[in-house]
């Protein structure tokens, strides 16, 4: 049996973070790729079933460019492979147990992802009223604010919430404010 971890660390390339796959206490994404941020990289469906799961982006930081896929497969044990041979095993409950406490491991974020998290969590199943559906919010992109991303097909909606930068104080209660009255 393989033993998984996960190191995140910063990624100033992307202006995000990154989860580096550790097996066996070995990084196996080595130079070749980036991590996938944690944001994404936790909430993806097949992390804890059957299916495709992303593990690894193309080193330019752009999804969909040269990304690594592998394919999980739980039976008695969870199996990883590739369309490059790779195969590797890890004990069940060990690995639900790995990805249950790293989905709500946030220890990793500085106040900026703490406060999109926060907003997020709120607007996460929101709609404008001409259907564009909540994508992401960001503390990232200017000073103070955080911009939330609605989109519908390939049109976008920017929308800024302000803070005071520093705290989580008012940020939940802002985008209550902002989903009650905006949308």
């Amino acid at each position: 049996m393989n033993k998984l971890s996960f190191k995140i660390l910063p990624s100033p390339e992307t202006n995000d973070h990154e989860v580096r796959i550790l097996i066996d206490n070995e990084d196996i994404l080595g130079s070749d790729y980036l991590g996938i941020d944690p944001s994404i990289f936790f909430n993806q469906d097949n992390l804890d079933k059957n299916g495709e799961l992303m593990i690894a982006r193309c080193c330019c930081g752009v999804d969909e460019c040269c990304d690594y896929p592998i394919i999980v497969t739980i039976t008695e044990n969870v199996t990883w492979t590739d369309k490059y041979g790779l195969n590797l095993s890890f004990d069940k409950e060990e690995y639900l147990n790995l990805i249950n406490r790293s989905r709500t491991d946030y220890s990793w974020e500085d106040i900026k992802r703490r406060v999109e998290r926060l907003t997020s969590d709120v607007l996460k199943h929101s709609k404008t009223k001409y259907n564009y559906q909540f994508k992401w919010a960001s503390a990232r992109i200017n000073d103070k604010q955080i911009t939330q991303c609605y989109s519908n097909n390939d049109d976008q909606l920017l929308f800024n919430l302000f803070w005071d930068g520093h705290s989580e104080k008012n940020v939940i209660q802002n985008a209550e404010l902002f989903l009650n009255e905006k949308l």
